[in-house]
């Protein structure tokens, strides 16, 4: 047994501890609880989906255990690629998700697709798990950890100081202001869609990131700082008003809780140690987004209601209504509106239960959807720019996938990674594409963040490559994605740099490691 002094910080500490058994209680109780029912006759049994509950409580154990294993080997951190994963989207997505929809809070219209729902329901919970768990070990595998030891040593070493870069980072700043307002223009950004893809809409929709980019790097030299004046008041006014003004042009239901992610991780990274009341004020701040973000996108929605392309002042239009509505209803209803939003928007497993039980059957199908071998497609193509190959084929498009599997063309729905790989390579491509995937975002976090001296460009090209990964869309699109996010991320990292020849930043060709 570990002895006081080798067990980790949080067992040491005794009201800490002593949560530990209050928590296990708590597990046997409500198993036991649901046991209950799981054996008792259907017919009496109004929550068709209770079943579930068991697989659901082994996932939530299989997603806690990397970050209990981190925080054991004091490598936790919110922002490490498998807690970010983890806790941003797998449980919410499968674990308070397969709770909502087991409790039957959650009866979407496409659960009748899902054929023999005792079969697939938990079948699609086990491919949560080896999709999560594949992640964990390639990203604990060895052979990430070289590649990113390699590269690091590659790496300049770029002491950036806060105060010569707000000038750099605000002009990147409206550049990808500027591009983004032209995008919305072609109706590539906003609550709208275009019927053709143009040729260069990929690239203006890459250059409208460089806003992102350029707001990550202002909040990290908010944050580095010690003592704020007039001007970093008005820095961080901008930012505000930049990017709530987005949040409101992009009309979804996840835009302040990404605009919280991009201020948190700032923070996390430059202050490096959080206190009780930095936690206590951003799970209120956390809530807040959520809530609020949910309430306004799906206001939004109701009051423009297609994604057609309308003019700019009609789309301004519709976000004034919106305003209004949402002044004109009461609180509570407003409140109201936004939970059951937030429960219908989180619940990811009877959609990836849709492709569960049909990818098979529904295989034949594909190639006529242009959805055939969709990973290997994007995979050889996407080093091709659209201008050069004007037909260049989308393997990954949202609104096939769900015409052919929702039988409904006018909405996204969730894909995850791993329906992505059951469709294209079966059960055993789940857990090795998987891994593949923890495998770079090792190498990653290797090269850029793990036993290094801060470094803000390290720090923005991590938090750009991070928050490409998404694990509810097309596994295909995700290498790709790093790559061209990667170049574009490089490309206002060395714009930047431009303006600090002369102004006493040094570069070699060794990146500083701690000892």
């Amino acid at each position: 047994m570990l002895n006081s002094k080798q067990r980790p910080a949080f067992l040491q500490n005794r009201d800490t501890a002593l949560l530990f058994p209050v928590v296990l209680i708590a597990i046997i109780t409500f198993v036991g609880g649901f046991s209950l029912i799981f054996v008792s006759d259907d017919a009496g049994n109004p929550f068709k989906q209770l079943f579930l509950m068991p697989w659901v409580i082994l996932l939530g154990f299989v997603l806690a255990a990397p970050s209990f294993y981190l925080y054991y080997r004091g490598r936790f951190g919110f922002f490490h690629p498998l807690v970010f994963a983890a806790w941003s989207y797998f449980v919410p997505a499968f674990f308070v998700g397969g709770i909502i929809l087991a409790s039957g809070l959650s009866q979407p219209y496409f659960l009748s697709f899902v054929e023999d729902e005792r079969y697939n329901l938990p079948l699609t919970i086990v491919y949560v798990i080896l999709g999560y768990g594949g992640l964990s070990v390639g990203f604990f595998l060895p052979l990430g950890k070289k590649i990113g030891k390699r590269i690091n040593r590659r790496l300049p070493v770029w002491d950036w100081k806060p105060e010569n870069l707000y000038l750099p980072a605000i002009l990147l700043l409206f550049i990808g202001i500027g591009n983004s307002i032209v995008a919305f223009g072609f109706g590539i950004l906003g609550y709208q869609k275009v019927d053709v893809v143009g040729a260069y809409d990929g690239l203006l929709f890459l250059l409208t990131l460089l806003w992102l980019e350029a707001s990550f790097i202002l909040w990290l030299c908010i944050f580095r700082t010690k003592t704020l004046n007039v001007n970093h008041s008005l820095v961080i006014g901008l930012l505000l008003a930049t990017s709530l003004t987005k949040s409101a042009f992009q009309g979804n239901r996840g835009s302040l809780f990404q605009l919280f992610i991009l201020i948190a991780c700032a923070f996390i990274f430059a202050v490096n140690t959080l206190k009780l009341r930095h936690k206590v004020f951003g799970v209120l701040l956390l809530v807040s987004a959520i809530v609020v973000g949910m309430i306004y996108g799906t206001t939004f929605r109701s009051v423009k209601q297609t994604e057609s392309r309308v003019s700019t002042d009609e789309y301004i239009e519709n976000i004034g209504q919106t305003f209004d509505k949402l002044f004109e209803q009461d609180l509570v209803d407003n409140l109201a509106e936004g939970v059951s939003a937030l429960a219908e928007r989180i619940e990811n497993v009877s959609s990836l239960a849709v492709v569960v039980s049909n990818y098979e059957k529904l295989e034949p199908y594909e190639e006529s959807y242009g959805l055939k071998d969709n990973i290997w497609k994007d995979s050889i193509t996407f080093f091709i720019p659209r201008p050069l190959w004007v037909n260049k084929p989308v393997g990954s498009e949202p609104r096939q996938y769900a015409d052919l599997y929702f039988n409904y063309s006018e909405n996204s729905f969730t894909v995850t990674p791993m329906g992505d790989l059951l469709r294209n390579f079966g059960p055993f491509g789940v857990p090795l594409g998987m891994m593949l995937l923890g495998i770079i975002l090792s190498a990653i976090y290797t090269a850029l963040i793990e036993d290094q001296v801060f470094s803000i460009w390290r720090t923005a090209l991590f938090y750009m490559l991070l928050t490409t990964v998404s694990y509810e869309g097309f596994y295909g699109t995700i290498i790709p994605y790093l790559i061209k996010y990667g170049l574009l991320a490089v490309a206002g990292i060395l714009f930047i740099q431009f303006f600090q020849v002369g102004s006493g930043t040094q570069s070699s060709g060794r990146a500083r490691r701690l000892n």
